[in-house]
């Protein structure tokens, strides 16, 4: 019982300072490209995004104000917008992305009555006027986030806005 006790931790032993002679980013689980933190985005980088979750990108380009936009379709055939803020450089990449999806309504009544019953603390909605209710979420990129992460914020709210699309969000 003692010799298998000190085989094992030789083994141990022998495991633990190969891990310690492999470098650091050999150890490493992840793939780089997804450990990869986006401290701003560009066009292709929500394409990119778009593809991977299954997104169509329908248009996209600059405004003349210099905000980065993408129009995507998901697979519903819910049509949304992306759009950038506090967008610059050469080539222009975007501090912030506004996710934005607007439903026409019957009235403005029909729209206040939706917005006052949709509970989704994830989204915001408003009334955005002529029969409009609006729905977006916010993703800030101080500091970076992983572009896993930035697919993520993309899906949540493509599944919350096309609940409200379906006259859900309660």
């Amino acid at each position: 019982m003692g010799n298998m006790m000190i085989k094992s931790l030789a083994v141990a032993g022998a495991l633990m300072m190969a891990a310690a002679a492999t470098p650091a980013a050999a150890q490493s689980t992840r793939p780089a490209a997804q450990s990869t933190l986006l401290k701003d985005w560009a066009i292709d980088d929500v394409k990119q995004a778009f593809a991977n979750i299954g997104v169509t990108v329908t248009d996209s380009g600059t405004e003349e104000s210099g905000a980065l936009y993408v129009y995507g379709k998901s697979a519903e055939g819910m049509k949304f917008l992306a759009y950038g803020t506090v967008c610059e450089g050469t080539p222009k990449r975007c501090k912030g992305l506004n996710l934005s999806a607007g439903f026409t309504l019957d009235n403005n009544a029909e729209v206040d009555r939706r917005v006052k019953e949709i509970d989704r603390m994830a989204v915001s909605v408003r009334n955005a006027g002529d029969n409009s209710l609006d729905v977006s979420r916010y993703i800030i990129f101080d500091d970076g986030i992983t572009r896993k992460n930035l697919e993520m914020n993309i899906s949540v709210f493509i599944g919350i806005s096309e609940d409200i699309w379906n006259g859900g969000g309660t």
